[in-house]
């Protein structure tokens, strides 16, 4: 047992010591490091130390240690006394990584990474990550517990923060207030390595909230996959993302095979993206989108999310050939896009599409979606292999660009109840080869926008604040929410489907700013306010 005993700590398997242990610039590698006036002066002295539960190594703050911090099996920590890598006085320590990767955890539960700097030697030096947890082993159970808070994480040349696994990963992950910028690769991902026909998920129970990753380029030599993503959950089951932040990611990516989003998740089982904002992402090949379900994903929402002026698309949910997982049962509700799609063409601010396997029971309401003038489109779905129902969104359009446009039109995607909007004429929705220039003729030509023969859906102004005089191309910039919400006199008010009473849908209790879902039931993200 090290030096530096504190107290007694009960666990599940009886009483164990912990100990604190400082690191400061006046100390000494030969002290005991069990005060701040005694403690080590190095890194390398604490790769040294065998950690045990409840244990805390803590830097001092506004101070620069140089080296790469690893911690192993032998330093793991428990549910109820981790091991705890953090900082002491006032702001955090800064661990200089130079040209290899910041702190390595590897095949160790029970750790908590907390308030540091962790610095490397810029995006195109280093050639590692921030924060790489890793599990090596060749076993099929998750390590346990693993939180990173308030970490400010810059300048590798991978990706600010991995946590990955080779047959599993890890379970009860909490990252939180985590600042990830000036990476290459991106910003974090969570993400296992199994096959890619695993049936299983390499996480489970993962949190990520209040994070922000923002000028992460995405590497132009790396082709084989996608580079210069915000945020991305992979290979989870169970996760949470919100109140997250990411701009300005994924410029410099080239590969045809992909690009980067800002925030997103792929071959994943529930899991929550909401409160977020993406803005601002960009590429220089595919993808450069705000918001993503992606291939092999079940049951995963984007709920009460912000996207805008992206390069790619503000919504998308899409798979591909070898997805591992079926798509199914993927909830897009009371979201906005506004700006997105701003190389135009291939993508719009709501995109669906299959390369793969079919994707099926996705559920898309009540999200506004308004396009600006360099885009060609508001909306795109490629219907072949899709099962989905649209219903109570806001599209619209300006200029000659398509409000809605459909690819390989199929039966099995319906619109019911939606509001189209094309400020500088008549709108215009794509069907296959044709092309409407009337909801009426529409609707009578394919039988959309009916519920039981009922006409649904209208052709109007939905009267929302941020639609100026100066046209949708003026919505550029950061508006405020409240400014998508309609005008009282706006046609969307009260006038949705109650997807709840109607279909036994769960549209959940609020809409995009936290107002109830009350009888009014609204078309778009913003419902009407409450009655005093």
């Amino acid at each position: 047992m090290l030096s530096g005993f504190l107290g007694v700590l009960l666990t599940g398997s009886g009483a164990i010591s912990a100990a604190d242990y400082f690191v400061s610039a006046k100390g000494d590698d030969g002290n005991s490091g069990a005060s701040s006036t005694s403690g080590w002066r190095t890194i390398d002295r604490v790769n040294r130390a065998r950690l045990t539960p409840g244990d805390r190594v803590l830097f001092e703050a506004g101070t620069t240690f140089p080296g790469n911090l690893l911690m192993t099996s032998e330093d793991a920590g428990t549910s109820n006394a981790p091991v705890t890598i953090g900082s002491y006085g006032e702001g955090r320590a800064i661990l200089r990584a130079g040209n290899a990767t910041g702190i390595t955890v590897e095949n160790a539960g029970g750790i908590v990474l907390e308030n540091l700097v962790i610095l490397g030697a810029g995006r195109t030096n280093n050639a590692g990550y921030g924060v790489r947890c890793d599990q090596t082993l060749t076993r099929t159970q998750r390590l346990a517990h693993l939180t990173l808070t308030n970490l400010d994480v810059q300048g590798f040349g991978v990706f600010g923060v991995l946590v990955s696994g080779q047959q599993a990963g890890f379970e009860h992950v909490r990252i939180t207030h985590c600042q990830l910028h000036d990476n290459l690769r991106g910003g974090m991902e969570v993400a296992g390595r199994l096959a890619w026909d695993s049936p299983a998920y390499a996480h489970a129970d993962v949190r990520v909230d209040h994070c922000q990753a923002y000028d992460n380029s995405g590497d132009p030599n790396y082709l084989k996959n996608h580079s210069g993503s915000g945020i991305v959950l992979y290979q989870v089951d169970g996760g949470v993302m919100e109140y997250c932040q990411a701009w300005n990611n994924g410029a410099l990516c080239r590969s045809s095979g992909g690009g980067g989003v800002g925030l997103w998740t792929c071959a994943s089982r529930r899991v929550v993206i909401q409160h977020c904002e993406s803005f601002a992402n960009r590429t220089s090949a595919a993808d450069g989108g705000g918001f993503d379900i992606d291939g092999g994903s079940e049951d995963c929402v984007l709920q009460y999310n912000y996207s805008h002026d992206n390069d790619g698309p503000g919504l998308m949910v899409y798979t591909y050939a070898y997805a591992s997982h079926r798509d199914h049962g993927s909830v897009v509700r009371f979201n906005i896009s506004a700006n997105d799609s701003r190389k135009g063409g291939r993508y719009a601010g709501l995109w669906l599409r299959t390369d793969g396997p079919p994707i099926t029971g996705i559920e898309v309401h009540n999200n506004t979606i308004i396009s600006g003038p360099w885009t060609d489109q508001a909306a795109r779905i490629h219907a072949q292999g899709l099962e989905a129902r649209v219903r109570n969104n806001i599209f619209v359009s300006s200029g000659t660009g398509w409000t809605l446009r459909v690819e390989a039109p199929s039966p099995q995607v319906r619109f019911e109840n939606n509001l189209y909007w094309r400020k500088d004429g008549p709108t215009r929705i794509g069907w296959g080869d044709d092309a409407f220039l009337s909801l009426a003729d529409w609707r009578a030509r394919t039988t959309q926008e009916t519920l039981h023969g009922a006409p649904t859906g209208r052709f109007a102004d939905p009267g929302l604040a941020v639609l100026t005089a100066a046209g949708v191309g003026g919505i550029l910039g950061h508006p405020p929410l409240h400014r998508f919400s309609p005008r009282p006199d706006s046609p969307a008010l009260g006038a949705g489907l109650d997807l709840r009473r109607r279909f036994g849908l769960d549209p959940g209790a609020r809409d995009l700013l936290g107002r109830p879902l009350l009888d009014r039931f609204p078309i778009g993200a913003i419902a009407p306010p409450a009655v005093e």
